[in-house]
Formats: C-alpha cells, sequence, structure tokens
C-alpha cells in the first residue's frame, strides 16, 4: 500500500503529464485546441477531488477505495489524451 505522500505525488505527476500534453496540442496545431482545454479542466478537477479526498481518508478501506479510483481515473485521462493527439 502507497503512503498518503506518494498518491499525492503520483496524482501531481499524472495530471503534469495530461498538462503538458494538452499544452503542447494547443500550441502545436491547434485543431483540438477546445478539445484540449476541456481535458485541461477536467483534469485539475481530478487533481482537486482525489487530493481533498486522500487528505480526509482515515482509514485502509477509504484509502484503498481512493486508489481505485485514482487508477482509473488515470485511466480515462490517458485514453482522453491518446484520442486527442491521433
Amino acid at each position: 500500500m502507497a503512503s498518503k505522500r506518494d498518491l499525492k505525488k503520483r496524482v501531481r505527476r499524472v495530471v503534469f503529464e495530461v498538462l503538458n500534453g494538452c499544452d503542447e496540442i494547443i500550441v502545436g496545431d491547434g485543431k483540438d485546441a477546445d478539445k484540449a482545454d476541456k481535458l485541461i479542466d477536467e483534469a485539475v478537477d481530478f487533481h482537486d477531488d482525489i487530493i481533498a479526498k486522500i487528505i480526509k481518508a482515515g482509514s485502509k478501506k477509504e484509502f484503498n477505495a481512493i486508489l481505485e479510483e485514482f487508477n482509473k481515473g488515470q485511466e480515462a485521462l490517458a485514453k482522453k489524451l491518446e484520442g486527442l493527439s491521433k
């Protein structure tokens, strides 16, 4: 099981990668700039939501549920980013 600190770092790293990828799309060709902008908003909301839940988690059961939610959210963001870069 990861610690709260490690999970927060993972969340920040994933969100940074999504934001960086979206910035490249916006600056690059710009054809999917609106979609990339929406994905940025979604990634920031995901970050805020997961970090708040991590801070409030008091038991292993809650933490494991947050970890599962993070993994699903990470996959969803990666798929959306991949769809934009095609």
